[in-house]
C-alpha cells in the first residue's frame, strides 16, 4: 500500500453493525424503499385519450335473399329502400345522412353473381329498370363482323332502276364498277352470300342504259346462239343484235382464277378481279366450281344481265380438281359423265324457268321514256 495514504479504521463500524440490530433493519429496509420508487416512477402524458365507443355495424340481411330469380335476368322483383336495423338503432349522430335523389340514381346495386361464389353486401338504394320485350337479336351467319360485311340485302335489289329479284339468304356487295361507253352508261356489281366465311353463292350482274333515246341498242348476248357446245343449257327467245334480245342459259363458271387477281397478265373481267381482291382482303374461301344460270333481256334503251352462281357443294356434289375451265367436271362435253351432276343441272334447269318470268319483269321496271341527263 502507498505510505502517504492514510490508513482507514474499519473496527468501530464492524462493531456497531454487530451490536445494533435494530439500527441494521431500518438501514436496509431504507435501501429498499429508496430502489423501489427510483424503479417505478409513473409515466407522465402530455394529452390524455379517452376512447370512442365503438359504432354498431349494420347488419347484413340474409344472402338468400339476394339470390337472382328464376327466369330472365331482367325481370326482378319490386325494389324498396332497405335501412339496416343497426344504424336505425344507433345514435343519431352516427347515423349517415341520406344520399339525395340524383345521387341515389348514380349510385350502381352491387348483385352477386350466381357463379361469383361471393355473396355481396345489400344496396342501401336500388333502381331497377326491366328490359323492354323485343324480337332476338339474328346472329351473323357469315362468320365476318358487320363492319366486313357492310350493308346486305334480301328478296331483291335496285339497280339503275330494275328491280332485280335474289335467291333467298343474305347478300352483300363484294366489288362494284362503273362506266360509259358508246353513248351508253352503266353499272356493275359482285354480290355474295357469305356462310363462315366462305361464299356460297354470287350473283354477277350488268345494267346499262342508252344515255339517249329510242338508243342504238346493244351487240349480240355473249353465248346466246344455238349449237353452242359450251353451254349445258339454253333458252332463246330471240336474239337480235342491236335490237329486242330475250335469252337465259346454264354454264360452267371456274372461280380459282379468283384466287390470281394480283397476276395483270392473267385475262379476267374487272368486276372479278375487283371481287377476287375482296375475298382475299377478308380472308374468305370459296369452291373451285359454281353452276352460272344467266339471264339476259335488252331493248335499244336498255340491258339488264345478271348471273346467278350456285355452289353444289351444298347439295353434297363434290368437284374433281382441275387446272382449267375446259377440264372440269362441270363444263358441257364432261358432265354427261357423272350422273348426280346431270341430275343436279336439272334442278337448276327448273329453277331458271321459274324465275325467267319474274327477270322480265324486273327488266320491264327498269324502262324510262325520259331521257337519261
Amino acid at each position: 500500500m502507498n505510505s502517504n495514504t492514510p490508513e482507514v479504521d474499519r473496527a468501530p463500524v464492524k462493531s456497531l453493525w454487530t451490536r445494533a440490530p435494530l439500527w441494521r433493519a431500518c438501514l436496509s429496509v431504507a435501501v429498499l424503499l429508496s430502489v423501489g420508487v427510483v424503479s417505478f416512477l409513473p409515466t407522465r402524458h402530455s394529452v390524455d385519450t379517452i376512447p370512442s365507443p365503438e359504432v354498431p355495424r349494420p347488419a347484413l340481411r340474409d344472402p338468400q335473399q339476394f339470390k337472382a330469380p328464376p327466369g330472365p335476368a331482367a325481370i326482378q322483383a319490386p325494389v324498396a329502400e332497405v335501412v339496416p336495423a343497426a344504424v336505425a338503432q344507433a345514435p343519431a349522430s352516427t347515423v349517415p345522412k341520406p344520399a339525395s335523389a340524383e345521387a341515389k340514381s348514380k349510385t350502381p346495386a352491387a348483385i352477386p353473381t350466381a357463379d361469383s361464389g361471393q355473396t355481396a353486401q345489400a344496396p342501401v338504394h336500388a333502381h331497377v329498370v326491366p328490359a323492354a320485350p323485343g324480337p332476338a337479336i339474328r346472329a351473323d351467319s357469315s362468320g365476318l363482323d358487320s363492319p366486313l360485311v357492310g350493308r346486305t340485302y334480301r328478296q331483291s335489289i335496285e339497280i339503275e332502276g330494275f328491280m332485280v329479284p335474289l335467291p333467298p339468304g343474305q347478300w352483300a356487295v363484294l366489288a362494284n364498277s362503273s362506266g360509259r361507253l358508246h353513248g351508253t352508261s352503266g353499272v356493275a356489281y359482285f354480290l355474295g352470300r357469305i356462310e363462315q366465311r366462305r361464299l356460297v353463292g354470287a350473283i354477277r350482274l350488268f345494267a346499262v342504259r342508252s344515255d339517249e333515246l329510242p338508243g342504238t341498242g346493244f351487240p349480240a348476248a355473249n353465248g346466246c346462239r344455238s349449237g353452242n357446245p359450251d353451254l349445258n343449257y339454253l333458252a332463246l327467245e330471240e336474239v337480235t343484235p342491236y335490237g329486242h334480245q330475250a335469252c337465259w342459259l346454264i354454264n360452267n363458271f371456274f372461280a380459282s382464277p379468283l384466287q390470281q387477281w394480283e397476276d395483270r397478265a392473267l385475262r379476267m373481267p374487272a368486276l372479278d378481279r375487283l371481287a377476287g381482291r375482296d375475298l382475299s382482303a377478308k380472308g374468305m374461301s370459296f369452291p373451285q366450281d359454281f353452276v352460272d344460270v344467266r339471264f339476259t333481256r335488252a331493248e335499244t334503251w336498255g340491258l339488264l344481265e345478271v348471273s346467278y352462281l350456285f355452289d353444289p357443294e351444298l347439295d353434297g356434289i363434290e368437284s374433281s380438281t382441275s387446272l382449267s375451265a375446259s377440264e372440269s367436271d362441270w363444263h358441257a362435253p364432261n358432265v354427261g359423265r357423272f350422273p348426280d351432276k346431270v341430275a343436279y343441272l336439272a334442278k337448276m334447269r327448273d329453277w331458271g324457268e321459274g324465275l325467267w318470268p319474274r327477270f322480265k319483269l324486273a327488266f320491264a321496271s327498269g324502262e324510262q321514256p325520259s331521257v337519261r341527263p
